[in-house]
């Protein structure tokens, strides 16, 4: 009996070198209920994929750089290369008292940056309280630092 033997290589990298590094940009609030129209972002991202930093007035934890889409639906264009996912600490708009306790962040990089958007959790409905914050035409430039 004759046995093949598949030796897997290891997956690429999610975050590439030209990914590592700070971060920084605002995305446009096009929610109705939300008197403030500019949602500030910053973000370290690390080798490893973990994210940190700030998303509006909220701390970004846990955060995750992930793969978004595979080859079918890039060429299909659906989704983002990319996507962020992470929790909120303390509110995402301090004026507003708005808090959410999760984001993600769909993004495609250029090579020297990043856009895409920004979507809390929440649901479809129930106003300020409740409902997902959306924010889109993010465009993150790197700053100093690695």
């Amino acid at each position: 009996m004759l046995f093949t033997v598949f030796v897997l290589s290891a997956a690429e990298p999610v975050v590439t070198p030209g990914m590592v590094g700070n971060w920084q940009g605002s995305a446009r609030i096009i929610v109705n209920w939300c008197q403030q129209t500019n949602l500030p972002v910053r973000l370290k991202i690390q080798r490893d994929g973990t994210v940190t930093r700030s998303i509006g007035d909220a701390v970004l934890t846990q955060g995750v750089f992930k793969q978004n889409r595979g080859s079918v639906a890039r060429t299909l264009n659906l989704k983002t290369d990319y996507i962020i996912e992470g929790q909120l600490s303390g509110p995402i708009i301090a004026a507003e008292k708005i808090s959410r306790t999760s984001v993600k962040m769909p993004l495609n990089f250029s090579g020297t940056n990043f856009v895409g958007g920004v979507h809390t959790s929440g649901s479809k409905f129930g106003g300020k309280r409740n409902m997902i914050l959306s924010a889109a035409g993010l465009r993150l430039q790197r700053t100093e630092g690695r």
